[in-house]
């Protein structure tokens, strides 16, 4: 029983981590409509900055975090404006092309991933945090890390949905999700509110990467694995639905990390998308398909 509840709190923990780059993906997903193929690289180079900033800056743990996601969040609205809107027609319905966004998407993460490759090189690096000793709850001794991956990941998920639904700037945002035609008409600022989704978008993937570095290396190559990983759970939640994103994530690292303990580790990068394919089987939108239909 202790083993089995081990493995549900660190299928959790790094399920929540998915959640958070999978609610990424599908707030740029609702914005554009199309699969930013660069996101991984966004985790992994903010997972970078929050190394940088806490072994170089010795800022503590929680500044590290919040400060790599600016840092994050202001590059995916700078590759947004200069390179992404580029591939866009003039006007306020920020017409997208499609094809050339996602191929533009794929080539960006190759250019990401080579800079990181000649900033930091192919070697992992650890992330030095002291958390402590661990919580010990009965026969389980629960390392800390895992503890500040649930409080953040659930913190940042629910003040996502507050701005979403409580702000006037989130009403916008969900304006232009819905549809961005009907919302320039009304007056709202298109070519803004996307850049602010790519923001949001940018920074929660960091979040995602920082909240990882201290459980496994951080390394360059980081990016591709997850994009993969919270690609799956953004698709078994229903690909744009928020709340799709999150349980997807969660029902992903569960699976992923069951499979993992009770029946071979070395296959654990194939248990996600077992899961993937076997929900399309029964249902092929998603488990929160419906609602995808309506983004916002």
């Amino acid at each position: 029983m202790s083993m089995l509840l081990d493995f549900v709190i660190i299928g959790l923990s790094i399920g929540l981590v998915y959640g958070l780059v999978a609610l990424g993906i599908s707030l740029i997903y609702s914005g554009l409509d199309i699969v930013h193929f660069a996101h991984g690289e966004f985790f992994m180079l903010g997972a970078f900055f929050g190394l940088v900033i806490l072994r170089d800056g010795g800022a503590s743990y929680p500044i590290t975090l919040f400060t790599a996601m600016i840092i994050t969040g202001l590059l995916g609205i700078i590759v947004e404006r200069v390179f992404y809107r580029r591939l866009t027609r003039e006007g306020g319905g920020y017409t997208v092309a499609g094809m050339g966004m996602i191929i533009c998407g794929f080539g960006m993460a190759m250019v990401m991933q080579n800079i990181a490759y000649l900033i930091w090189g192919a070697a992992g690096f650890p992330m030095p945090v002291n958390f402590g000793m661990p919580i010990e709850i009965g026969n389980i001794f629960l390392p800390k890390s895992y503890l500040w991956i649930l409080i953040t990941s659930v913190a940042l998920m629910a003040l996502l949905h507050v701005f979403l639904k409580h702000t006037k700037l989130g009403l916008a945002v969900r304006a232009v999700a819905h549809n961005k035609d009907i919302a320039f008409l009304m007056g709202i600022n298109v070519p803004l509110m996307i850049s602010v989704i790519f923001g949001l978008a940018c920074g929660l993937a960091a979040a995602g990467g920082v909240l990882i570095g201290p459980i496994n290396y951080v390394q360059v190559e980081m990016g591709y694995l997850m994009l993969i990983k919270a690609f799956a759970a953004a698709v078994v939640g229903g690909f744009g639905s928020l709340p799709g994103a999150i349980l997807g994530g969660l029902l992903v690292g569960l699976f992923e990390s069951l499979c993992a303990g009770y029946l071979h580790a070395n296959y654990k990068d194939m248990y996600a998308f077992i899961l993937l394919i076997a929900v399309l089987m029964i249902k092929p939108t998603g488990l929160f398909g419906l609602l995808a239909k309506v983004k916002a």
